[in-house]
């Protein structure tokens, strides 16, 4: 329970009276952090499937990002601008990390994370609707995911978050990979009893277990990218770095679900 208490108290606005040694079990539990994924998921798949019953899709995407960035106080959002000043800048790693942990917001990192934020809100958009309260939901767990795998594959660094990185190893991604799952699966039947007791448009659509074993694939290799990224210009991976992974995960998976949909 403690490394859960830790975990929604650090990823969320919500406050809750913890201690040091929770904070030590989350980082000896980072693999739990699709947990946090679940409720963000939650969040996102209601507001959007509720909001398009009444407004623009693109007006709904907004509004439903801004939540959720506002929920866990833009706090990936700001390793994503820190990530993309430390990736542009001109020089040796020294240089790279110097950018990285400057304080200061230069315009590679603001035009980054605006463009990630903008393929997050368009594609969610895109998500035909009888597809979207599964997508939304399996794009938030999906991005804790890709965190969970930069982190096993990354090397630590000597921030906060050196610890979590340090402790997660590939057994534990195995773990994460395996909560995702269950995460879904049980969603999945939420939204089946949803489909055969209520009017609401989130019917389940077929070739879903396809799809969602796709983005668990892909949400794992984002995160085995961004630990190689990230050690090749900053030699480690950081808070900032799982930061911007959780959303540069979401974008992928959020693609890879327009293209399987596409397809099909």
């Amino acid at each position: 329970m403690g490394a859960l208490k830790a975990m929604f108290s650090f990823f969320t606005m919500i406050r809750l009276d913890i201690t040091q040694d929770d904070m030590d079990a989350m980082d000896k539990k980072f693999w739990m952090v699709p947990l946090v994924g679940s409720l963000y998921g939650l969040i996102a798949a209601v507001m959007m499937v509720f909001l398009t019953q009444y407004v623009n899709p693109l007006v709904s995407s907004v509004v439903t990002f801004f939540v959720v960035f506002s929920f866990n106080r833009f706090l990936h959002i700001d390793g994503t601008i820190d990530v993309g000043d430390g990736l542009v800048v001109a020089g040796t790693r020294e240089d790279h990390i110097r950018a990285l942990k400057d304080p200061r917001i230069g315009a590679g990192g603001m035009a980054f994370a605006l463009m990630i934020i903008l393929m997050n809100v368009v594609m969610a958009a895109a998500v035909p609707i009888l597809f979207l309260a599964i997508v939304l939901f399996a794009a938030e767990v999906f991005a804790k995911m890709g965190m969970v795998s930069a982190a096993a594959f990354g090397e630590p660094g000597d921030g906060m978050a050196g610890n979590s990185v340090r402790n997660t190893s590939t057994p534990a991604l195995a773990f994460a990979m395996g909560l995702s799952a269950i995460l879904i699966i049980a969603f999945t039947a939420v939204i089946a009893a949803l489909e055969r007791y209520t009017a609401l448009p989130v019917a389940l659509p077929g070739h879903y277990v396809a799809l969602l074993l796709l983005c668990l694939g892909i949400s794992v290799f984002a995160g085995l990218m961004m630990s190689e990224i990230a050690k090749r210009n900053f030699g480690m991976v950081n808070g900032d770095v799982l930061g911007a992974t959780n959303e540069i995960t979401r974008a992928a998976v959020l693609l890879t679900a327009l293209l399987f949909i596409s397809v099909i």
